[in-house]
Formats: structure tokens, sequence, C-alpha cells
């Protein structure tokens, strides 16, 4: 078989419509992400950057300390070479005396200027600490409550390790731009003002000569920055791509090894990796380019002010703001502040492929937390507790894509207290019947109601607490055997927990555990057998006691001999219950109050296991497929 081939088409497929392969997704086109807006996704940044606005005021304030003692060391150093005085060698005199005790002074207030920086700059990395770990947590805490609130078919249709990236590695290149930057960014932006003051002051027409850095550090920016932020958004996007391939491959282990097909994985997976470093290098490389042009400008500007401020000084002119003749000791400070003037220039161009990745990151964070989520508001009250459990389908229509119906005109009421079985070939509507009434879906045209009222008008939690679903692959989650099958009930004593294990006919070997009830189950409870985890789901919806009850392939993961067991408990289950029951073994309906034979969307076929066996139609070839070993 010829492995996948990798380029830019299949990419932007892949990361717009590829379905996880675990739901709906994988039969219809996903969901388009939405266009990028760079100000759209700034304007959020900022609004988590100032999650705290206490702690962001103090962060601003202990800055702007910072920079005044960065600042006031120009002035200094100007007073401590002017208190040194102005020597004529030509004439062998001193045209302005030496003074000693200003130059003490200063000296004095230098270092005590020195030392004041150090400490505020400790303090300002500790606010920035506390401010960028507390705006992480706040927006891994606000995605991950979207993603529980996303409906199904999000996550049908997007893979499942590109949702787990943007939660993991974008946030983290978010944080990292966020805790490398923004101390650099608001004194940044304080120095240059600072600095453009006091030149001023000092000389506007040797200003005026400092601006030709400003300008030209501008232009490159503006330029390289087109060529470069397309890089870094391709490549968090292969990222994403990159953990939704390694995900499917860690998640199909064992069939990857059982076809023998490692080797093409592992050329899969290579192809991912090497367009991902492609990418990142070509990103990583004008990145880079950034700081050595910004260095190279810096050191364009010091150059034009030594020679201009040599030539200003000779010539008499470029007299300050308020008339002050130029001076050595005034040029001699104008460049330091020139350094200073640019460094914050140059520290955003070292920063700046970080902050092209975290604003990549952003953009796909907060694509995810701008989509829409479920809603649970209701219109009318539903006591899921007091429902008798009937329902009734009436002329619902539903396709997953728009012109290719999965269910056409379903009709068919549901008695409190009956078992419908749902028969049919695999893509007839079974499930699907199933995601319409637990509101994973919405309907197309028609109406469902529960006890006479429509579904739509529920709020989902309430219509969600009267049923429960034990699927037919088993999920657990990574916690005691206590707490997965109280999930459905918290608040479980420990008689009902019990009773719950022994009517799943589980009780027994989880008295066998290491811990008992409280042993911990693995990821994906892989330490312990499939049937023994499709026990403890099957004893967690016993726990839940619904008025509804979905068995969606309930048992087929045991053995013919547990399976009976698990039959006679089940029925003690559905006493007084709605039961809905999706199964290929048509074993186990035979019991079922009304069995619904459904091809391609439609009822064909609809009684009880006997009449439709008289019937002589679908449901007898099937049966006897089954039991006769008839080849139809």
């Amino acid at each position: 078989m010829a492995r996948r081939q990798f380029d830019d088409k299949r990419l932007r497929e892949m990361q717009m419509k590829q379905g996880n392969g675990k739901g709906p997704g994988s039969r219809f086109g996903g969901l388009k992400e939405k266009p990028k807006d760079l100000k759209a996704t700034i304007k959020q940044l900022l609004n988590y950057i100032s999650f705290s606005k206490g702690l962001l005021i103090a962060l601003i304030f202990v800055v702007i300390l910072t920079t005044a003692c960065t600042l006031s060391t120009n002035i200094f150093i100007e007073k401590i070479i002017a208190s040194l005085g102005e020597y004529d060698v030509d004439n062998n005199i001193w045209e302005k005396t030496p003074n000693p005790q200003n130059f003490l002074l200063f000296v004095v207030l230098l270092a005590s200027v020195y030392i004041l920086y150090c400490v505020f700059s400790y303090i300002s990395s500790i606010l920035s600490a506390y401010l960028v770990t507390g705006m992480t947590r706040k927006m891994r805490n606000d995605l991950f409550a979207r993603i529980v609130k996303f409906p199904i078919k999000y996550t049908d249709t997007h893979p499942h390790g590109d949702i787990m990236s943007r939660m993991t590695n974008d946030i983290d290149n978010i944080s990292m731009a966020v805790s490398s930057s923004i101390t650099s960014l608001v004194s940044g932006i304080l120095t240059i003002i600072g600095c453009l003051c006091i030149m001023i002051v000092y000389s506007p027409l040797l200003t005026a000569v400092a601006m030709i850095t400003l300008v030209l550090s501008i232009s490159f920016t503006a330029l390289m920055s087109k060529f470069m932020r397309p890089l870094f958004v391709k490549q968090s996007r292969i990222l994403g791509m990159l953990n939704a391939q390694t995900e499917e491959m860690v998640t199909g282990c064992k069939t990857v090894i059982a076809y023998n097909h490692q080797s093409i994985a592992e050329e899969e997976f290579n192809d991912y990796s090497n367009e991902l470093c492609h990418t990142a290098i070509k990103a990583q490389i004008w990145g880079g380019s950034m700081g050595p042009i910004m260095n190279f400008v810096g050191n364009f500007g010091y150059f034009l002010i030594c020679i201009f401020g040599a030539l200003f000084v000779t010539k008499g002119i470029g007299n300050g703001l308020f008339g002050e003749a130029l001076s050595v000791s005034v040029v001699i400070s104008f460049l330091t502040l020139n350094k200073q003037f640019t460094r914050p220039i140059n520290e955003i161009a070292h920063l700046y492929s970080s902050i092209l990745t975290a604003m990549a990151g952003a953009e796909r964070v907060f694509t995810m937390m701008n989509e829409e989520v479920e809603d649970f508001t209701g219109t009318v009250e539903f006591d899921s507790t007091k429902t008798t459990g009937y329902i009734d389908f009436r002329h619902v229509g539903f396709s997953y894509v728009p012109g290719k119906p999965v269910l056409k005109d379903f009709n068919i009421d549901m008695y409190s207290g009956h078992k419908i079985a749902l028969v049919g070939a695999t893509g007839s509507g079974k499930t699907t019947i199933v995601n319409l009434l637990l509101r994973f879906y919405d309907i197309d045209s028609g109406q469902i109601l529960i006890d006479g009222k429509d579904i739509k008008d529920m709020s989902k939690k309430d219509l969600r607490d009267c049923i429960s679903i034990v699927l037919q692959d088993a999920v657990l989650f990574g916690d005691t055997v206590e707490n997965n099958v109280k999930y459905g009930k918290t608040d479980a004593t420990q008689e009902e927990f019990e009773e719950a294990l022994k009517m799943a006919n589980c009780y027994k070997f989880v008295q066998r555990l290491p811990q008992k009830e409280k042993t911990i189950l693995s990821e994906g409870a892989t330490n312990i057998s499939q049937g023994q985890r499709q026990l403890l789901t099957i004893a967690r919806a016993i726990l839940a006691n619904p008025k509804i009850l979905i068995l969606d392939e309930a048992t087929s993961s045991v053995d013919t001999r547990t399976e009976k067991k698990i039959q006679d408990a089940l029925l003690k289950l559905m006493e007084n219950r709605t039961s809905i029951i999706i199964a290929h073994r048509l074993s186990t309906i035979q019991d079922a109050d009304l069995i619904l034979v459904l091809d391609q969307g439609v009822i064909v076929e609809m009684g009880n296991h006997e009449e439709l066996l008289q019937k002589q139609g679908v449901y007898n070839r099937l049966y006897q497929t089954q039991f006769a070993g008839l080849d139809t």
C-alpha cells in the first residue's frame, strides 16, 4: 500500500476538514476554521494579559521606576563628565575647572541608581512571573471550559491531536513569548519615549539624525514580517497535525503492528516531521536575521551620531532646546542615549520569532475559543426524575451533509417500559437515532418528544439526566474503579455501588483487584480486560438508575457465558424503563417488545421477533444468516 503523501493541500484539508475517525465526522466534511484576524487576536490576548489589573498596574509601575533609573543614568553620566572640567591643550589652561564635590556627588547618585535598578528589575521579574503563569492558567481553564461544552459535531470533525496541541504547545508558546517580552515591550516603549525627550532637550538637530535609525528599523521590520508571519502560522499548523498523526498512531498501535505497517507509519510521521523541520528552519532563519539586521541599523545610527556630533561641536551648531551649546559631554551622553533608544528595538527584533510563534498559536487558540458551544438552556420545565420515558419520533429528518439524508420521515412511538431494538446494516441510521435523542446533533425537521415535550425545548442537562448510555467502546478514565462507576451518580451510597456491581456481574472480579474498588485504572483501563471494562460501564449505567436506557452493542465485547449473565441482569434493569438496544447479535434482542429494521434511514420492518420471522423479510434473512448459516 502506498503511504499517504504530505503536501500543503493535504495539510489544509486535514486541518480544516478531517474528522477523527471515531464518529460521524469520518463520513462527512468537517468545519472550516474561521479566517485569521490578527487585530482581534491581539485584542483577546491583551485581555488575558490584563486578567489581573492590580498585578498588571503594579508591574507597569515597577517597570516605570526601572526605566526611570535607566534613563537617569545618562543625566548623571553627563554631569560626571562635565564635572571633570574642560582643558584647552593648545593654551595649556582650564576653560572649566574640575569640580570634585560634584564629581563625588554624581558618582554616588549613579551607584545608587544602579542598585535601585537591580532591585526594581528583580521585583518586576517576580511580578511578571505571577502575571504570566496566572494568564496561562486562565487561558487553559477557559479553553478547557469551552472544549467540554463543544457539541459532539466539533470533536467528530476535528483531529483530537490538533485540539490537544492547541491546549498544550500553542499556549506554552504564548506563555514563553509573553514572559520574555512583556517587560521588554513596556520598558521599551517607556525607554524610547524617555530617551527621545532627553535627546530633544539636549539637541533637536542631533535627535533628527538619530531618528534615521528608527525609520530604518520600522521599515526593515515591516518588510520582513510579510515573509515571516506566514511561515510561523504554517509551523504551528503542521505541529498540530504532527500531534494528530502521533495520537492516531499511538491509539491504533495494535493495528499498525498487526499489519506490519510500522515502516509506513514511520515514513508518514517523517513526512510531517521533515515538513515541520523545513518550515521551522525557514521561519528561524528569517526570525534570526532580525537581530543582526537591527544590530547593524543600531551601529549605523551610533556611527552617524559620532560623525555629526563631532561636526556639530566643532561648528558650534546643534544647540540644545533651551539654547545650551552642544558640548563633548552631551555628545557622549547622546551616544549612550542612542544605545538605550535602539536597545528596545533590538530586543523586540530578537524576540520577533517567538512573538510571531505566539501570535500564530494565539490565533489557533482563540479560533477554538470562539467556536460555538452547546446551548444548555431550556424553555420548558422537565423533571428527569419523574419522566415516564415515553418517546415519540414524529416525521424526523436528518442529514450530516446537506442533501444526503440519513433519516427520512422517521416515525415511531417508544412506549414507557418497552424494549425497542434497532437492527440494520452499517450506516442505516441506528446510531444516528441515539445521537438525535441525546441531542448530540439537532434534527433538520420533525420533532422528538419525551412525555409529550419537545426535546428542543428542554435543557440538555435535564434531557441527559434521564438517559444513560452504554457504548460499544467502553470508556473509562484514569481514576479509581469506584469513581468510574459513580460517574453517573457521584452521591451514590456504598450499598448502591456494590449492588450495581453485582447486577452487572462484576463484583467478584473487582474484589480480586489489588485495591478492590480503590484500584486506579490506567489510561484506557488497559490493566483490566476488554470484557471487564464493558462490565464496569454497564454497572455505571445501572447505578445512574435512568428512566431511558441506551445499549449500543453493549455486550459485543464479552464472551457468551458472561453475555448471558449480563442479559439476566439487564432484564431487571430494564423493568419499567424505556430501553433502546442497538444490536447486530440478534440473540440479544429476541425478547424485545419492538424491533425496528432500518435500511438507509427508513423503517422497512417492525414488530416483535416472532412477527418479523413470519414476514419472511429482511429480518428473517438476517436471522437465517446468523443462526441457520444460509448464504443470502
